[in-house]
């Protein structure tokens, strides 16, 4: 897996060079680690204003007709709703919570987008030339909200459940690099991980990966975040 993530300089010349719906959509990108087909699959319904969370239950990709379930089981999930993304959700309003279920559409048709394929063709590479970024999918900015979190301190067992990870050891083996080098428990549980996997079997691995998550307490620095990205 290659993980190469917008750095927030990259970030910032996005979003200046967006703007309405699409503005609105790359937010969501940045700020939620939602995979693209989770996120074009988001209906209002999923919200919940008064909690703060989103409920990522389904997917659409470009050969499906109609909704799909998430591509694992995990991969349902309740992730919480950050600033940036609540007050991109309030904005989005005006376009498309009339209009239908779901929350972001293609706005040169109105309808439904139909994949990948078509955010990159439609916007995506235009926008990342506007902006002049270097160009990388619109994978990778699951990524970055990954190397955001965990560089921000972060608990890996809380961005591993926003993500919908599988196993925690996926954040962990995934994005290490970003996971600060200093004394803080999260450090401490990633440095424990990287040294026993290299000698331990799969069976050991689950082990290991059932007491990280017990031990992992969530611990969300909303304002610490927030501060990485000025809006």
């Amino acid at each position: 897996m290659h993980v190469d993530p917008f750095t927030q300089d990259e970030q910032q010349a996005i979003m200046e060079s967006a703007t309405g719906q699409i503005r609105n959509q790359c937010i969501a990108f940045f700020w939620t680690g939602m995979r693209t087909s989770e996120l074009i699959a988001l209906e209002w319904t999923d919200i919940d204003w008064k909690r703060k969370k989103i409920t990522v239950n389904k997917a659409l990709t470009t050969a499906a007709d109609s909704d799909e379930t998430t591509k694992t089981k995990t991969g349902t999930r309740e992730i919480d709703i950050l600033a940036p993304v609540e007050q991109a959700l309030i904005d989005q309003k005006q376009y498309t919570l009339l209009q239908g279920r779901k929350i972001f559409l293609n706005p040169a048709t109105g309808k439904i987008w139909t994949g990948d394929q078509q955010i990159r063709k439609t916007f995506w590479i235009p926008l990342l030339k506007k902006a002049k970024v270097r160009y990388r999918n619109p994978y990778q900015t699951r990524h970055t909200y990954a190397s955001m979190m965990l560089s921000a301190g972060e608990n890996p067992a809380w961005v591993s459940s926003q993500m919908g990870h599988s196993n925690i050891m996926i954040t962990l083996r995934t994005y290490a690099r970003w996971i600060p080098s200093d004394n803080s428990k999260a450090a401490k549980l990633s440095r424990c991980f990287l040294q026993k996997t290299q000698k331990s079997n799969n069976k050991k691995t689950e082990d290991l990966s059932a007491i990280l998550t017990k031990t992992c307490k969530k611990m969300t620095n909303y304002d610490k975040i927030q501060s990485l990205f000025c809006m």
